[in-house]
């Protein structure tokens, strides 16, 4: 099902650094660093199961070393590309349509609940960037990516139950692929080969946005959410 987003949320702790992503500047670490976050820090900011290749369950997987068979495997095992650690991740809040197809005076409810900002999610800091165009975010993004000759690909993530799923994501794909214990995060993400390996994180400057943004407290983003269907016209 295609989703549509109807806007993106950008949270800080420092009031400068939502005045420096207003300003156009994209702060975006590489992969590795998320990888090697410690996963109770932060309101779930790291996984060590970050761009996982192959999720394979202790059933469906036959181990053999040096011509013994290991059995009774502890838990699933996971296979990750060296090179992904080296791309540069920006990850961002997208309020999105979820499993709604249609829009009714009923479900009017449960759409603005869909959209609001999880607890966790506004646990990250105090200022919230809310990016009102998405469409116009993405294409200064493009343009910024191609004027610096760098690789991108951009999606929304997708969540798997890591206790029922057994399989092989594509390299391209694995990038935007997380545990469902995350799905909280609603994550849209970019993430740029600048062809350049190393632990340094990327700013990229992708113009002023103030445009097309608006920032608030993050205590205040869901307050400020209203939803409003059209008027039926009854005559």
């Amino acid at each position: 099902m295609k989703r549509t987003i109807f806007f993106l949320v950008k949270i800080f702790n420092d009031e400068k650094y939502a005045k420096d992503f207003r300003n156009g500047k994209l702060f975006a670490n590489r992969l590795s660093y998320f990888r090697n976050l410690e996963e109770d820090q932060d309101s779930n900011r790291g996984d060590i199961h970050e761009g996982v290749v192959s999720w394979l369950q202790p059933d469906q997987i036959k181990l053999e070393i040096n011509g013994r068979i290991l059995t009774d495997l502890a838990g699933p095992v996971s296979v990750k590309m060296n090179w992904h650690d080296h791309l540069n991740v920006f990850c961002i809040y997208a309020a999105h349509s979820g499993e709604f197809e249609s829009l009714s005076h009923e479900s009017l409810a449960d759409f603005k609940k869909q959209l609001e900002i999880p607890e966790d999610c506004l646990n990250l800091g105090t200022y919230a960037v809310v990016v009102t165009n998405f469409t116009q975010f993405i294409e200064r993004v493009k343009i910024a990516t191609e004027k610096n000759n760098y690789g991108l690909n951009a999606c929304l993530v997708n969540y798997y139950n890591p206790d029922t799923f057994n399989g092989t994501f594509s390299e391209e794909e694995a990038v935007f692929k997380k545990r469902n214990e995350y799905s909280h995060q609603k994550e849209y993400r970019f993430a740029f080969d600048t062809g350049v390996t190393g632990k340094e994180a990327l700013v990229l400057d992708i113009g002023d946005i103030s445009d097309i943004t608006t920032q608030c407290n993050v205590a205040d983003v869901n307050k400020l959410l209203e939803i409003k269907l059209p008027v039926e016209d009854t005559a």
